[in-house]
């Protein structure tokens, strides 16, 4: 696999932020809990790829993002991702926050690579 094709993030406390379980974060794409499970809308014309970390193992993992391959996680264009809780990376039942992280893919010179990462601190 190229690198061209994965990015590889280091998780800056930055990225532990508070935010609000249910709000839009950005106009195409939103993220929500339901107690149950974290729910992704994805309105644009393009996938959504997404990685999804409870809070505090999220201050020891590094993740690489994934744009390409049937392993890359994604919200169709135009579609709703349900995510069970138990399918978080770390989660457990006493823990009560994850973040979401979610990019997109866009074609440069060499290829697609990922435009930016973005994240919201989700209550479970």
């Amino acid at each position: 696999m190229t690198l061209s094709r994965f990015a590889v993030l280091l998780l800056p406390a930055a990225a532990l932020a508070c935010g609000d379980s249910n709000s839009q974060t950005d106009e195409q794409f939103t993220v929500q809990t339901n107690g149950e499970e974290v729910v992704l809308s994805n309105r644009a014309e393009k996938p959504a790829y997404y990685f999804i970390v409870e809070r505090e193992t999220a201050t020891v993992l590094d993740f690489a993002t994934c744009i390409a391959g049937p392993r890359c996680k994604n919200v169709a264009a135009a579609s709703t991702a349900r995510i069970p809780y138990r399918q978080i990376v770390g989660y457990k039942p006493d823990r009560k926050e994850a973040i979401v992280y979610w990019w997109r893919s866009v074609m440069a010179p060499t290829g697609p690579r990922v435009d930016e990462v973005r994240h919201q601190v989700v209550q479970l």
